[in-house]
């Protein structure tokens, strides 16, 4: 197991400078009930374009996303804050993007939103916020059990266990599959625009 992260790191760490940002297909968009559903401690995923993001979607075994952030509102307008390389973005690590930018990595067609049961938005939104000043760098060693270092469903994990004593990935995991997001007896599904 230990070999297959190696593996997926390093894999990772090849492709990462090879991932397009443009795209002549329609952009995503969210219509006004779809944003209505949203709130602050949302999940929010994405599929983006390029090897990188079908290399994540096949070995996060969530069939079209491969990239997570949370929602955080400032004043009227949703941001997502989330983890990224330097090398696809202008800064390494954690960052806050508009919901719109977000959308805009986005291919048509790939984006959710998951709500944890029961949850408070605003613990999990001010925790997202703290690692944001703290400005976490991104962990290409994928690496569960240093938090110095954050990846993006790492970060997830990291805000579940210090807000509601609860996490999708073990400490011991090896592989981070996206599919514990979905497991409906945890996460309420909001918005899934995937076909």
């Amino acid at each position: 197991m230990a070999r297959v992260s190696k593996i997926l790191a390093a894999g990772l760490a090849l492709l990462l400078n090879h991932e397009p940002t443009t795209t002549e297909e329609p952009l995503e968009t969210l219509n006004a009930e779809e944003l209505a559903l949203l709130r602050e401690g949302d999940f929010v995923f994405r599929l983006g374009y390029g090897m990188v993001s079908f290399f994540l979607e096949t070995q996060t075994g969530a069939s079209g996303v491969s990239h997570i952030g949370v929602l955080v509102k400032d004043t009227l307008d949703f941001f997502v804050i989330h983890s990224i390389s330097g090398s696809m973005a202008e800064l390494d690590g954690v960052q806050k993007v508009s919901l719109n930018d977000f959308l805009f990595e986005a291919k048509p067609h790939s984006f959710v939103a998951t709500r944890l049961k029961n949850s408070n938005g605003e613990l999990i939104a001010n925790e997202a916020r703290r690692l944001l000043a703290k400005r976490v760098p991104f962990d290409m060693s994928f690496d569960i059990k240093d938090t110095t270092q954050l990846f993006c469903s790492e970060m997830i994990n990291f805000i579940l266990q210090k807000t509601h004593n609860t996490e999708v990935f073990s400490q011991e995991a090896t592989q981070f599959p996206f599919t514990g997001f979905f497991d409906t007896s945890k996460f309420e599904i909001l918005v899934d625009r995937r076909e």
